[in-house]
């Protein structure tokens, strides 16, 4: 099989399982929304948000060796080196969390003792796992398990949700995801279990070793993540602390609705192009005509989603969630235009991590950072969300292209150098 017709069955079976799983959420979405009230998801919003941040620090960014490294052995010491940093800051989570408690600072949070001592720490072991299990499936051309384990995880989430909100038990939305991602954890441990050598991996030596071979993942890659995750989450964390937890709820369900067309394409396109680069990558004609031909899909793909929200959030929101979620729906129209062009430049991050370009990356990360940060703030001066949401959208979407620009201007000087190369 070519190269371009394997990417793209691996991109289909891929997006096949991802389509399922997605369809399978947005059902239990129909009920939940009518099970659970606007501050219980806005709740759950922010300690998805703070989840997502430790997680990406837990791994620290070795994750990736398993599918850019072409050993099986340096694979499995990877996966070793992430299970091992994982449990050791959830450790440092949870009795960082009970000092909180116990000083009396958690009530600065709107988080619980319980999300701070247990869910944390708990939901960033299984979201290492999870990583595993993502990474050594497309090293191994495994994806159709991975699709399959994909929608298992939708299953065993909604159905966990919903049962907990029958039986009024609190809080039944955080419970029940990070059910569903023990599935995948299970999953990443057993592929590793079965690897071998493991009492060789885990000995202090081998992991100093194996961390100075790749220090280049947590002194760069690891930031830019946690600092992408954390200015990601920064509108929600800061909605929720000076608005209320209700437009919070309102603002979790608009960007996670609009995130699903990510989850089932966008995502799947860049996991696979990274398996691409990991073996074929070496060429900047090749890296460039294919990530210019995969902006165009996603952008076809895009277009009438995003589009029927762009004019239709609050009427298609209050028909699909219920009446009260109707903001939900205006905030997510706002937001439309800027979802869209993050889900078309999807496999940029990519070809930065590919190119070695993470003090370029990390620059954008950081500007990101800084000026979500600022426009979400000014709801301490009871500016309204739209005149935010509209300002973080323009502000956004041009520094995207930003990022595009400078990635495609990198490929082509490594191709205009090609033949000064070749030639000398």
């Amino acid at each position: 099989m070519s190269i371009k017709r394997r990417f793209l069955a691996n991109v289909s079976m891929l997006m096949s399982g991802t389509v399922v799983a997605q369809a399978i959420t947005l059902g239990f979405s129909f009920a939940l929304t009518r099970l659970y009230a606007p501050a219980e998801y806005g709740h759950y919003s922010i300690f998805m948000g703070c989840a997502s941040v430790l997680a990406a620090a837990s791994t620290g960014a070795f994750d990736r060796v398993i599918i850019l490294e072409k050993t099986d052995r340096e694979a499995r010491q990877a996966a070793v080196m992430v299970f091992v940093l994982a449990f050791g800051m959830a450790i440092v989570v949870s009795v960082a969390g009970m000092l909180a408690v116990l000083a009396g600072l958690s009530t600065l949070l709107p988080l619980t003792g319980s999300d701070l001592i247990l869910f944390l720490p708990t939901f960033m072991i299984c979201g290492a796992g999870a990583q595993v299990f993502l990474y050594s499936s497309l090293r191994e051309d495994r994806i159709r398990g991975y699709a399959g384990f994909k929608v298992g995880q939708s299953l065993l989430t909604g159905t966990i949700q919903v049962g907990m909100a029958s039986l009024k038990a609190v809080p039944g939305l955080i419970i029940g995801t990070i059910l569903g991602w023990l599935l995948l954890f299970t999953a990443g441990l057993r592929w590793r279990l079965l690897g071998g050598s493991l009492r060789r991996d885990l000995q202090p030596r081998t992991l100093r070793a194996f961390g100075r071979r790749h220090w280049r993942y947590p002194r760069y890659i690891m930031p830019n993540e946690v600092l992408d995750n954390l200015s990601n989450q920064a509108p929600v964390f800061l909605i929720g602390t000076f608005m209320s937890l209700t437009v919070a709820g309102h603002y979790g369900l608009a960007l996670m609705m609009l995130s699903a067309p990510a989850a089932v394409a966008g995502q799947a396109v860049a996991q696979v192009f990274m398996q691409y680069m990991g073996r074929y990558g070496d060429d900047p004609t090749a890296l460039q005509s294919m990530m210019i031909r995969i902006w165009m899909a996603m952008a076809l793909i895009g277009i009438i989603p995003f589009g029927a929200i762009l004019f239709g959030g609050d009427v298609i929101f209050g028909v699909a969630f219920g009446a009260g979620w109707n903001e939900a729906g205006r905030i997510a129209s706002y937001l439309s235009i800027l979802l869209f062009v993050r889900f078309v430049s999807a496999p940029t991050s990519t070809v930065y991590l590919k190119l070695a370009m993470q003090r370029e990356q990390w620059r954008f990360v950081v500007a990101a950072a800084c000026y979500r940060t600022a426009i979400y703030s000014l709801a301490t001066f009871e500016i309204d969300i739209a005149t935010i949401l509209m300002l973080h959208v323009a502000v956004e979407v041009s520094a995207i292209f930003i990022y595009n620009l400078v990635a495609l201007r990198r490929l082509w000087a490594l191709k205009a150098s090609i033949p000064q190369r070749t030639g000398g």
